[in-house]
Parts: C-alpha cells; sequence; structure tokens
C-alpha cells in the first residue's frame, strides 16, 4: 500500500498507529515474540513494511507499544475497580483482585508482559532509544507506586499490622501474587485437570492469604 494514498483525515494517523499495534498484538499472541517478525507485523496489518518503519524505529519498541497499551487497559482496569474511600488494606486486596481479573480473561496478555519482562525488567529511565520501552517504564512504576503508597496507607490507618520489613513483606506477597497469575496462564488445563484446583478458588485463596498475612501483629 502507498503511504501517499493513506487519508489525511483528522485521526487517520493515530487511528493507523492504533491499526498496526493491534495486528502487532495478533501476531505476538499467535506466534510469541520470538518467531513473531516485522514481515508479519506488516502482512497482518496489510501495510508494507516502509510504512511500519514511519512508526516504530524495530520490532522491540513495536513490541513495547503493545505492551505500553496492555499497560494501560490493566491501570485503567484497577482505577475502575477500587475505592479510595477503604482503608488501605481493603484498596490493596481491591488491587490484587483487579489484577487477577484482568488477567484471568486475558491470560494472552500475561503471556506477552512476562515475555516482555524477560527482556526489559530492569532499565534506567530514558536510556532506551526506543520511545515506547521507555514508556513502559514510566507506567510499571506508576503502578509500583500505586501499591506502595496504598500499603503506607494501610499503615498509617492502622488496617495493615505488619510492622516488622514490611516493604519485604509486600514484595514477597506480590511476587507469589504474580507466580499465581503465571501459573493460571499457563496451566490452568492442568491444575484442573490433575489437581482439581479450580483457578477461581485458587485467585479468592491466594487473596485470603494476603489479607491474613498483612493482618498478622507479629509480621
Amino acid at each position: 500500500m502507498d503511504e501517499m494514498k493513506f487519508s489525511k483525515k483528522p485521526g487517520a494517523k493515530e487511528k493507523r498507529y492504533q491499526h498496526i499495534i493491534d495486528a502487532a498484538e495478533k501476531i505476538l499472541i499467535q506466534k510469541g515474540y520470538e518467531n513473531a517478525t516485522f514481515n508479519d507485523f506488516a502482512d497482518t496489518a496489510n501495510y508494507n513494511k516502509r510504512t511500519l518503519y514511519l512508526y516504530f524505529p524495530d520490532k522491540d519498541d513495536l513490541f513495547a507499544a503493545v505492551v505500553l497499551r496492555i499497560l494501560t487497559r490493566l491501570s485503567q482496569h484497577v482505577d475502575q475497580n477500587i475505592d479510595t474511600d477503604k482503608s488501605g488494606l481493603e484498596i490493596l486486596l481491591d488491587i490484587a483482585n483487579a489484577y487477577f481479573t484482568f488477567f484471568y480473561v486475558n491470560k494472552s496478555y500475561y503471556k506477552l508482559l512476562w515475555s516482555f519482562e524477560d527482556k526489559y525488567f530492569v532499565f534506567t529511565e530514558s536510556t532506551h532509544t526506543s520511545p515506547n520501552i521507555n514508556k513502559t517504564y514510566h507506567i510499571r512504576r506508576k503502578n509500583i507506586e500505586l501499591i506502595s503508597d496504598t500499603y503506607q496507607k494501610g499503615l498509617d490507618d492502622g488496617s495493615i499490622k505488619v510492622k516488622k520489613d514490611p516493604f519485604l513483606i509486600i514484595t514477597l506477597l506480590w511476587s507469589q501474587t504474580l507466580g499465581v497469575l503465571q501459573l493460571i496462564s499457563r496451566g490452568e488445563n492442568m491444575l484442573a485437570k490433575s489437581y482439581k484446583v479450580a483457578p477461581k478458588k485458587l485467585i479468592t485463596e491466594q487473596i485470603r492469604h494476603l489479607e491474613e498475612k498483612l493482618t498478622k501483629t507479629d509480621g
């Protein structure tokens, strides 16, 4: 498709940008990051590679754009499912439940995020050449700060009782929560068939475990 023939109506450029991300998301879910190519993205979007390069400098930046949209949707889902008038503990449990419900419905999203984190789990802000990778850094920091601020609110209002190494405790509990998400995203059928463990029951038990641990005065 010739770029010169594209519509120049207001919003057309953003529409093409989102269309390319739609195509990339579809291919990444089907093939995974390692097996997906820029040609795959272009073919699925029905554009040539030259057009894709007008919007994304490389495969990693386009992958990051897909992840950024997932993280944005996750943040919106969390915001819609928490009540800031509640106690810190209640909000923290609601955040955990929001994560679970989002990724239980969108298991392929968690797999994409896990793959992305394998490549870009830790890096210094604004040091990467990819603009979208740097944007994912900011939204991940925002999500971490929400959890940290909520935890502090729970300490301040007394709903969270842990006093000994509180941030160590929350880090351990949150890593366990992410582990449960990974297990569900990769082995839901195995859990149900081999161990008779329903994913929703596992989620409920993990949230109960979070509450129990955070309300123990001995930490």
